[in-house]
C-alpha cells in the first residue's frame, strides 16, 4: 500500500509540472518529441547538481544556486519524471505480484469457507482480481522491462544514494524502524548494479546489457523489494512524526506506532533477503569474478545480514498484536 500511495502522491505532483513543463518548453520554441528528450537530457545534469546540493550540509553549499535549481521547472520535472519511471513500474509489477501471493495467504487462512460468497470480505473475489490485475495494469514483462532501461537513469542513483543515507541516519538513530536494514539493501543493490555494468561473463560479454533479461529483469525484482519497503518505513515516519496530532489516534498511539515499526521490520526483513538472493544470484551466477569484488560483496552481505538482529523478534510481537483484534459481529460492510 504504501509503493502505491507514494506513486499516486507523486502523480499528483507530476501532472501539472508537466503541463509548465510543456508550457516552459513552447516559449522556448522546443516543439516534438526528439527535441523535448535531448533537451530533458541536459536538464538531467542540472536535477544531479540539485539532489547533490540539496543533500550536503547547509553550511557549506551555495544555498543561492540551490534556490535557483529549486525554482526551475524544467528541473523539477527532470527530478519528478525520474522517480515515476521507477515507481509507477514497480507499483504495478510488485503490488500486483506480492498482492496476489497475500491474498491467497489470506484466503489460506480461511480454509475451505475463504473460497466461499459466504467469508468476510469477500477474499475469493479479490484473491482473483490481484492476479488479474498483474495483465491487465501492463504484463510484468512489460514492467520489468520498463525498469531495466530506467533503474540505470542518473537522476534516479543520486537520489537512491541520498536515501541509502538518509536510511542509515535514521537506523542509527532509531533503530526499531528497520530503516538500517533498508538502506544496506539499497546499498547492496546499487553495488551489485555497478558491478553488473563492470563484469563480464567468460565469453567476455558484459553482463549488464538491456538485451540481457536473465540480468536485468531480477535486478528489477529486486530494486521492486527495497522501494515497497522505503515506502513503509517513511510511511511509519510520518505516522511518528503527525500522528499525536490526529485524535483518531491519539489514544494509544505508542502501541500503534510500535506496532507500525514492527510491520515495516518484518517486511525489510523480507526484501532485504529477496534483495541478496538475487544479488547474489547476479555475482556469483555468471562464472569467475575477480577475488576483491566477491569479498566486498561478501563483506556487504555480512553487514546487511547484521542490520536484521531482531527482526524475528518483530515478527512475534506484530503477530502477538494481531491475536489481540476483536472482530465485531456486526460487520460493516454488505454481506
Amino acid at each position: 500500500a504504501s509503493l502505491g500511495f507514494e506513486t499516486a502522491r507523486l502523480f499528483d505532483q507530476l501532472d501539472p509540472c508537466e503541463k509548465e513543463k510543456d508550457r516552459v518548453f513552447a516559449e522556448k520554441g522546443i516543439v516534438g518529441g526528439k527535441s523535448q528528450l535531448s533537451a530533458l537530457r541536459k536538464i538531467e545534469k542540472l536535477a544531479v547538481e540539485y539532489l547533490n546540493l540539496k543533500s550536503a550540509p547547509e553550511a557549506g553549499r551555495d544555498n543561492a544556486r540551490l534556490q535557483e535549481l529549486e525554482n526551475d521547472t524544467l528541473v523539477r520535472y527532470a527530478l519528478l519524471e525520474a522517480l515515476a519511471n521507477i515507481l509507477c513500474p514497480a507499483c504495478k509489477l510488485w503490488n500486483t505480484g506480492q498482492g496476489a501471493t497475500v491474498m491467497r495467504e489470506a484466503l489460506a487462512l480461511m480454509g475451505g469457507y475463504g473460497i466461499t460468497e459466504d467469508c468476510p470480505g469477500f477474499l475469493f473475489y479479490k484473491w482473483t482480481d490481484a492476479q488479474l490485475e498483474a495483465t491487465y495494469e501492463g504484463p510484468e514483462a512489460v514492467q520489468r522491462r520498463h525498469l531495466s532501461i530506467t533503474m540505470t537513469n542518473e537522476v534516479f542513483l543520486t537520489q537512491l544514494r541520498i536515501w541509502i543515507g538518509e536510511f542509515a541516519r535514521l537506523g542509527a538513530e532509531k533503530p526499531e524502524t528497520g530503516a538500517a536494514i533498508v538502506s544496506k539493501a539499497m546499498e547492496m543493490w546499487l553495488w551489485t548494479l555497478e558491478f553488473l555494468h563492470r563484469a563480464k561473463d567468460p565469453s567476455g560479454a558484459r553482463l549488464y546489457h538491456n538485451r540481457r533479461q536473465n540480468v536485468t529483469f531480477p535486478m528489477a525484482d529486486a530494486l521492486c523489494w527495497v522501494m515497497a519497503s522505503r515506502c513503509q518505513v517513511a510511511d511509519v515516519q510520518e505516522l511518528a512524526a503527525k500522528g499525536p496530532e490526529n485524535p483518531i489516534v491519539a489514544e494509544g498511539f505508542e502501541g500503534t506506532l510500535g506496532f507500525f515499526n514492527d510491520l515495516a521490520v518484518v517486511q525489510a526483513a523480507q526484501a532485504a533477503g529477496e534483495c541478496a538472493r538475487i544479488c547474489a544470484s547476479m555475482v556469483h551466477g555468471f562464472g569467475p569474478q575477480d577475488e576483491a569484488e566477491l569479498d566486498a560483496f561478501d563483506k556487504l552481505r555480512g553487514q546487511l545480514d547484521r542490520t536484521l538482529a531482531g527482526a524475528a523478534l518483530a515478527k512475534d510481537r506484530a503477530g502477538h498484536a494481531l491475536t489481540q483484534v476483536m472482530i465485531p459481529e456486526a460487520l460493516d460492510y454488505p454481506l
